[in-house]
């Protein structure tokens, strides 16, 4: 980023992508599902969600730092690498959050499994 790191280049996607590490895993995986093989794919789906996205927070709160890389000569191509590979320091905002989300979802998983097995409708 080209500015001194401050609330609106930082702080701010910091938050976004906090705030969607822990509720984009939720809105993927059904409330009612007893498969955590659903959570899994669920929540890999959610992280390619979040690299993409915070590639796209990057290229929108630093736009002046890309637009040189744009027009001087690198091309769609050369930005969305750079973007990609430097949005990997964001993922120290959501991969705690998306790893909480998923251990709570798991349990949820196991605790409706133990729901039905009181039942007997388990497996």
């Amino acid at each position: 980023m080209t500015d001194t790191p401050n609330i609106w280049n930082t702080g701010l996607p910091l938050l976004i992508l906090g705030i969607l590490g822990w509720v984009l895993p939720r809105m993927l995986v059904p409330e009612d599902t007893r498969s955590h093989k659903r959570v899994a794919l669920g929540v890999a789906f959610a992280v390619l969600t979040l690299i993409a996205t915070s590639a796209l927070i990057l290229v929108a709160f630093d736009m002046p730092a890309y637009r040189s890389a744009l027009w001087g000569g690198g091309g769609v191509f050369l930005v969305a690498e750079i973007a990609l590979r430097n949005s990997a320091l964001f993922a120290v905002a959501w991969v705690p959050m998306v790893a909480l989300s998923w251990f709570n979802m798991a349990q949820r998983v196991e605790r409706l499994r133990g729901k039905d097995m009181a039942r007997g409708d388990g497996v």
